[in-house]
């Protein structure tokens, strides 16, 4: 480990913006910046941003009332003095896009630590996290220092935070990065939403490799339309590396589409297209399953603990992208082997049962459609599912969410996950919609009394698969925050009931 953190350095703001209009001053030196005028200090630089709810532009006085040095904005303040309390006058820094100007900053103020290790980035409608893990896996073979940024949390080489549960903002991010460098890592990979990508949370960083594992349909509470969402998951493009590289899945239209605008090499995976790197399963049970990875004229076993065809993609991506970074085939084949679990993602709980229980983060209809596909492939029993939407976010997906579960599953417990403020029996109901036989369902709000429900119903070689949550480890009812953790929950009943469950 270096010595000591790379810490925080002033910014000059003409050089970082040479085409932005000053007014009030020719330059400023910055030490700090924020986009949140309640964290403003004395002599910080606010940002002010757009938000869906909240324009902080409307908020400058505040800002200049608290302190603020100068004003990063996308236009003058309307009726608004650039006079401080005491009198001075404030300085105003108009950029064409303030997020991708707080974003830069935030990079440049911790001295630019993405410049230093070669970067990874990957965004996808589904995917994202188990590809992330594997493509560190990979450079972790190799024999590189692997830092990750990713839904499951951040690791800067030596220590992690778990948890996140979104790409973190800009400020944050560059301050990982940095701990990265600093822990001397030589690689970094960076999980993106279309949120975070919206968000211009990547700005000042370079990818020496960007991967798009697919795209479908997500977020649309947020972007709005299809369209508007895709468009945001392209802008990691806009962030590649002169000597960077894309990876696309070739059996996603949208994924294979970009190769014909993109214009930088690109390396292809997919299972039924054609593509420089291919897979196929052989073997598949519902603890492991068996492929064969071939790239050019070589062709090497796998073997995964994490199943499903689905993940044979993700496979693909991370070895795509090993391979484009110069790790040899066998050794991909190492680093991915070497990810026997992904928190809540596809995780399998043995406890000692005589029955299957997997525990995974599907939260939106593509990916409750890959996982209980999967399922039904291994499972030789019963396939109960316990699941639920998320409050508070896009409603229109719950009814078709409820037909998928109804046309793969056997057995059908509906339950609460994040409620939120939003009304438990109204989410039911619309889940419901998109069931043929509402009648069949079973209905009990209390995910702890769901998820025992499931268990006691299971029988030898039946599955029980609880979806909608992963690894979270809280349960948001209303405005408040509840210790849960599905996996826990289920492996405490496990333990407790295990003589009764064998004698089944």
């Amino acid at each position: 480990m270096r010595a000591c953190n790379q810490g925080m350095s002033p910014v000059g703001l003409r050089n970082l913006f040479p085409e932005a209009v000053f007014i009030g001053s020719d330059d400023y030196i910055l030490l700090d910046c924020v986009t949140d005028v309640l964290r403003v200090n004395r002599g910080d630089a606010y940002v002010a941003i757009r938000g869906q709810k909240v324009d902080g532009h409307d908020l400058i006085p505040e800002a200049i009332k608290r302190g603020a040095g100068i004003i990063v904005a996308e236009r003058m303040p309307e009726n608004c003095s650039l006079i401080s309390p005491q009198g001075g006058v404030i300085p105003l820094c108009i950029v064409e896009d303030s997020r991708f100007a707080y974003g830069k900053i935030c990079q440049t103020l911790f001295r630019r630590p993405g410049d230093h290790l070669q970067l990874v980035g990957v965004t996808g409608t589904s995917g994202k996290t188990m590809t992330a893990c594997l493509i560190a896996g990979v450079l972790g073979a190799a024999g590189h220092g692997v830092g990750m940024i990713s839904t499951l949390g951040c690791f800067d080489g030596v220590d992690a935070s778990y948890n996140i549960s979104e790409t973190p903002g800009p400020k944050r991010l560059a301050s990982w990065l940095s701990r990265m460098y600093v822990n001397d890592c030589s690689h970094g990979v960076l999980e993106f939403s279309s949120m975070a990508l919206h968000q211009e949370r990547a700005a000042g960083l370079d990818f020496k490799s960007l991967c798009l594992t697919n795209v479908r349909e997500d977020h649309l509470d947020y972007h709005g339309t299809v369209n508007e969402y895709r468009k945001a998951k392209m802008k990691i493009f806009e962030h590649m590396a002169e000597d960077g590289f894309a990876v696309l899945n070739a059996d996603d239209v949208i994924s294979a589409e970009v190769l014909n605008w993109l214009g930088i090499p690109a390396l292809t995976y997919g299972v039924d297209e054609s593509a420089e790197i291919t897979g196929m399963i052989i073997e598949q049970y519902v603890s492991e399953q068996i492929a064969l990875i071939t790239a050019g004229g070589e062709t090497v076993p796998l073997r995964t603990r994490i199943v499903g065809r689905h993940h044979l993609y993700n496979c693909l991506a991370a070895a795509a992208v090993g391979l484009g970074m110069g790790v040899s085939l066998p050794t991909i084949i190492q680093g991915i082997e070497s990810v026997d679990v992904v928190p809540g993602r596809m995780e399998r709980l043995e406890c000692g049962q005589p029955f299957s229980v997997f525990v995974d983060y599907a939260l939106t209809p593509d990916t409750l459609f890959h996982t209980l596909h999967s399922l039904l492939d291994v499972v030789e029993g019963k396939l109960i599912c316990v699941f639920g939407s998320a409050g508070e976010q896009d409603a229109a997906k719950r009814a078709r969410m409820g037909e998928l579960v109804e046309k793969f599953s056997d057995v059908v417990i509906l339950t609460d996950n994040n409620p939120g403020k939003e009304s438990a029996e109204r989410i039911t109901e619309e889940i419901l919609a998109g069931f043929r036989d509402p009648a069949s369902v079973q209905i009990c709000h209390d995910r702890v009394q769901a998820i025992h429900r499931a268990l006691e119903q299971a029988e030898e070689g039946d599955c029980v698969f609880i979806a909608g949550k992963g690894n979270e480890k809280f349960q948001k009812i209303g405005d408040v925050m509840h210790k849960h953790d599905d996996r826990e929950v289920a492996r405490k009943w496990l333990y407790k009931n295990m003589v009764e469950v064998k004698s089944r």
